[in-house]
């Protein structure tokens, strides 16, 4: 089985993971070994009130091996690694199941995520729910039916040091909905994979989902950690939301990983709840939610790296203590992120752009929405919005094409008593070309210009050329293509796992319809570019694939080359304006073939890889079997070859005419 997160911190693409055939989640370690809410439905008009007493905790984990420090403080115990919830063996103890850690050592994960929450608030009691086996997975079938188990137990949190790769239809998000529905805080480790921002976009899940607390990993020092998961999210909204110190101590070891942040910040919105038992303070999780961003301790970091910043109980207590209430409850709102554009995006002059902010709040609030500062043709919001503690709010900022200087201003969100901005600040220019990314046939989360294509994206804007990401098919139509001088179809028909039915996951892709082909022959025709970004059959559906790219006269091979290993540099290339200063480009994949039109532009053991047709009158086309040198690996030198930068720019500048 393959999967897109892995305790691992050697270089390995994205984009060579095949087919993900089994529901899965898997603990998020990385391991250097050294020396109560009273439960309640979401009525307007209705403010829940907690209960006195220590605050329940669960523990979705490997178990909890209970020792005489902490036994006083463990309340109920089930395990779900059984083979009712698609286990292949039955555990029916609550002990540890000391898990696989990735590297062939085994780690009591279960025990020292509990540990950290105890050791970091002296308000719980801890409710523990083992869905991690010995080799470290869990099925999302019992990690669901833990979370419903542990509200049941009327627990007010419930931490998940343990994420997957998000896939379609998956149904943590539900759950984590359901959950904050019903009081209870999902707090979640964000995940592992950030290899200093190279990965783009690598949020887990359930981390990923708006209703749960993201959570990333700072060093000692306060610095992001290095294997720390970036956001934001392939659906445009930001992640993660939150950040503390991503290590915990032991006896014998310390150990690091956003596995160990997470229960750091379930230990402070643990005490936050207590404060407000002990105070009479009535809450929801919503005020608990934006408590904690709004208290967060400011970083110098952008907010898809570290969220609202670093997690203060003070700092959560004193934005209680000062919000205004009414029926006692504080009202409290938090805007994430505070400001867009973000810091590496850049606009261009008739560009379209959009992002969802999540807005959060204590209760049932409604915002009137007002621009500051802003014209109103630029910025395209509702006038008002009904928001239930927490909703998504989708921003379009429209750049009229002879916009100049900078637009900067703020869209105010006002509920009355209390109220939030959102900074808008960007300068747009005059691009040389605009290309559109056809992200819209793909599963794949990391498929984004927030993903691993956000090296790709940068140096094509750095480059002057405007880039839209494309992912509603619905867009694929001979109006809207016409305004792009090339498209890059990305991934097309790569293979996901569809989990609608958690219990019996499916395998699928994302073909193009023959109305969308036919879109693209007459975008061809009419003059526009167009790049086809495929892969190895056991990453995409290469059949799909060469069905639309059936009336170009390319295909795609079958088998994948080489057939085991790291990416090769493929260094045998013929004279093209594309292949001009290229020394060597990576490459996994497949072959292409094509018709006496086209020209092969590189091969690999006597095979042809990337190749390219000028149709003179009408458009350009290049295809290749790999995407590897165009993905954030590649195009930061991390495959080894000298020229993968050169050559993805070189493409797109051909397509558009430029050389």
């Amino acid at each position: 089985m393959n999967y897109y997160w892995e305790p691992s911190s050697t270089i390995q693409s994205s984009s060579s993971s095949g087919k993900k055939i089994a529901a899965v989640l898997i603990i998020l370690m990385l391991v250097i070994t050294s020396g109560v809410l009273v439960l309640f439905d979401l009525i307007p008009g209705v403010v829940p009130v907690g209960t006195e007493g220590d605050v329940r905790v669960a523990v979705v984990d490997s178990g909890l091996d209970v020792d005489l420090t902490i036994s006083g403080r463990v309340g109920p115990q089930q395990s779900f690694v059984s083979t009712v919830y698609g286990y292949t063996t039955t555990d029916p103890s609550t002990t540890d199941s000391n898990p696989d850690d990735g590297s062939g050592s085994t780690v009591r994960h279960g025990t020292i995520v509990t540990q950290a929450i105890l050791q970091n608030s002296d308000n719980v009691e801890i409710v523990v729910a083992k869905v991690i086996d010995s080799e470290g997975y869990a099925t999302a079938s019992g990690v669901v039916a833990a979370i419903l188990w542990a509200i049941d137990q009327n627990c007010s949190i419930i931490n998940l040091s343990l994420g997957s790769s998000p896939t379609f239809g998956d149904p943590l998000e539900e759950t984590v909905e359901y959950a904050f529905s019903k009081g209870v805080l999902i707090v979640s480790a964000a995940g592992n994979e950030g290899m200093s921002g190279v990965s783009g976009s690598s949020i887990s899940s359930p981390s990923i989902f708006p209703k749960a607390i993201s959570v990333a990993a700072l060093d000692e020092d306060d610095f992001p950690a290095d294997y720390s998961s970036w956001g934001p999210t392939a659906a445009r909204y930001m992640k993660p939301d939150i950040s503390v110190e991503g290590f915990t101590e032991t006896s014998s070891a310390i150990y690091f990983g956003t596995s160990f942040a997470s229960p750091r910040v379930a230990a402070i919105v643990a005490d936050l709840i207590a404060y407000c038992l002990g105070n009479n303070i009535p809450y929801s999780p919503g005020l608990i939610q934006a408590a904690l961003y709004a208290g967060a301790d400011p970083l110098p970091y952008s907010a898809y790296i570290v969220g609202a910043g670093k997690a203060s109980l003070s700092g959560a207590i004193q934005a209680i203590d000062q919000a205004p209430t009414h029926n006692g409850l504080p009202y409290i709102t938090y805007i994430h992120p505070v400001t867009i554009p973000l810091d590496f995006e850049r606009l261009f002059q008739g560009d379209n752009y959009s992002f969802n902010v999540n807005l959060v709040t204590s209760w049932v609030s409604t915002y009137d929405i007002t621009l500051d500062g802003l014209d109103a043709d630029t910025i395209q919001v509702p006038d008002a919005i009904l928001v239930n503690q927490s909703e998504l709010i989708p921003i379009f900022i429209h750049v009229a094409p002879t916009a100049a200087g900078t637009i900067e201003g703020e869209i105010l969100f006002d509920a009355g008593t209390h109220s939030g901005t959102l900074s808008i600040d960007f300068d747009p220019t005059e691009s040389i070309a605009k290309i559109a990314f056809d992200t819209s046939h793909t599963p794949w989360s990391i498929d984004t210009v927030y993903g691993q294509f956000k090296e790709l994206y940068i140096e094509l804007t750095e480059n002057d050329i405007s880039v839209t990401e494309l992912s509603d098919r619905s867009l694929i139509t001979t109006e809207y293509l016409s305004n792009f001088d090339a498209v890059f179809v990305l991934d097309p028909c790569a293979w996901g796992t569809d989990e609608t039915n958690y219990n019996d996951p499916e395998d699928f892709s994302i073909s193009y319809t023959s109305e969308e082909i036919e879109v693209y022959k007459n975008y061809y025709l009419g003059g526009g570019g167009i790049f086809v970004s495929g892969l190895d059959n056991e990453s995409v559906n290469n059949t799909a694939i060469n069905e639309f790219l059936d009336w170009t006269g390319f295909s795609l091979g079958l088998d994948r080359m080489p057939v085991f290993g790291e990416p090769i540099a493929v260094t045998d290339l013929e004279p093209h304006p594309i292949t001009t200063g290229v020394q060597s480009f990576s490459f996994v994949g497949a072959a292409v073939t094509f018709n006496s039109s086209a020209q092969n532009l590189a091969t690999y053991n006597g095979r042809n890889v990337i190749a390219a047709m000028d149709g003179n009158s009408t458009g350009r086309l290049v295809v290749t079997g790999t995407n590897f040198f165009i993905d954030n690996w590649g195009m930061s030198g991390l495959y080894g070859t000298s020229s993968d930068r050169i050559i993805a720019l070189k493409i797109a500048l051909w397509l558009v005419g430029n050389i």
